[in-house]
């Protein structure tokens, strides 16, 4: 349950954060027409709780990390709770069944898929070569 709650909040806060100090702007916009000490006062608190919001965002992923490895070091996805059995190994664990990938701190992989891919033609370029 934690960790489901730590990955939904993990997965959506810097894009939270981004529309706060985008609300933040805009009501600093319209301060600096009706009341400029506002508009200075808002510029000053969102510099100083920029370090905040980012010491909380690394918490939220430290945790969201602590949470993940107990199932990964268990062969489990920590997504949808799936025994993956001896396909799963790292370096980067891929659940069989829901497509997720963690590293083994129990981090969230976004990388490139790293499947083997047949290599492009060497003359082939952006125009298809002409």
């Amino acid at each position: 349950m934690v960790q489901r709650v730590l990955a939904a909040v993990r997965s959506r806060y810097g894009i939270t954060v981004f529309f706060l100090y985008l609300a933040a702007f805009g009501v600093a916009f319209v301060g600096t027409f009706t009341l400029p000490l506002l508009a200075i006062g808002m510029v000053l608190a969102a510099i100083f709780m920029l370090v905040p919001a980012v010491l909380v965002g690394d918490l939220v992923g430290a945790l969201s990390r602590a949470a993940n490895r107990p199932y990964i070091r268990r062969g489990t996805c920590p997504t949808c709770r799936a025994d993956q059995g001896a396909a799963w190994e790292g370096p980067v664990y891929r659940c069989a069944f829901c497509a997720s990938a963690f590293e083994e701190d129990g981090d969230p992989h976004d990388g490139p898929d790293t499947a083997v891919r047949e290599a492009a033609p060497a003359t082939a370029g952006p125009n298809g070569g002409r």
